[in-house]
């Protein structure tokens, strides 16, 4: 097990009650998770893929460890996790809920030139954090950051390096939609102005210099 430097003073309701406990838990659990599976499997996925898997893995534990909520039973409903009581709901209800918990993952970005591969941790050379999501329209967002750090067997699985949360954000925290024409994903990154208002939210952070250094200086996050 990872060690965490925690913001002991979150809580939120959304429809459900969540507070630092349940995310640390999850996130525990994820970690515990992604230890059991072969470096090989690390090795022959890309990152977009281990990135969803993570995703994936950390909605079931949400609901897990948080009481009263289901992951949204639509494919592409919105958001990820919503209160127990939604289901019976609409599809088109269930795809822009009033209440519940959206969830989005990143990697960070890279210096351009650099081969890091599964199994090699990448904060040295992290140029950016930007999460991503297909309309401007996410204004309450549990954002993780994963990275490859948790040592097994000479091998360093992904772990989740640090978790943040805002209910601020406003579609002036989204840049402009790409991918609108063609058969290409319609995508929009978060702006400098979001990722403050997710600094400001910080739930948790891998207890490491580099990582918490890195994050801090990129996301503006305050002491705690």
């Amino acid at each position: 097990m990872i060690n965490y430097k925690v913001n002991t003073s979150f809580e939120k309701y959304l429809g459900f009650s969540v507070s630092h406990s349940e995310i640390l838990s999850a996130v525990n659990s994820v970690n515990d998770f992604l230890l059991t599976l072969p470096p090989n499997l690390y090795r022959s996925i890309d990152f977009k893929t281990t990135g969803a898997m993570i995703g994936a893995i950390f909605c079931t534990k949400i609901v897990e460890f948080v009481p009263d909520t289901v992951v949204n039973p639509i494919e592409k409903g919105h958001p990820d996790i919503v209160p127990l009581s939604a289901i019976g709901s609409s599809e088109e209800v269930l795809r822009n809920y009033p209440e519940g918990l959206e969830i989005k993952g990143t990697i960070g970005n890279l210096k351009t030139g650099s081969d890091l591969r599964a199994g090699e941790t990448r904060i040295s050379q992290l140029t950016g954090v930007t999460w991503q999501a297909h309309h401007r329209e996410v204004n309450h967002l549990l954002g993780i950051v994963w990275d490859f750090v948790n040592s097994q067997n000479n091998f360093n699985h992904p772990a989740i390096t640090g978790a943040f949360f805002s209910d601020e954000l406003t579609p002036e925290d989204w840049g402009e939609i790409s991918g609108t024409t063609g058969r290409n994903t319609k995508v929009t990154g978060m702006r400098k102005s979001g990722k403050i208002k997710m600094g400001n939210g910080v739930i948790l952070l891998f207890d490491n210099k580099a990582h918490i250094d890195k994050y801090s200086r990129m996301l503006n996050i305050p002491q705690f």
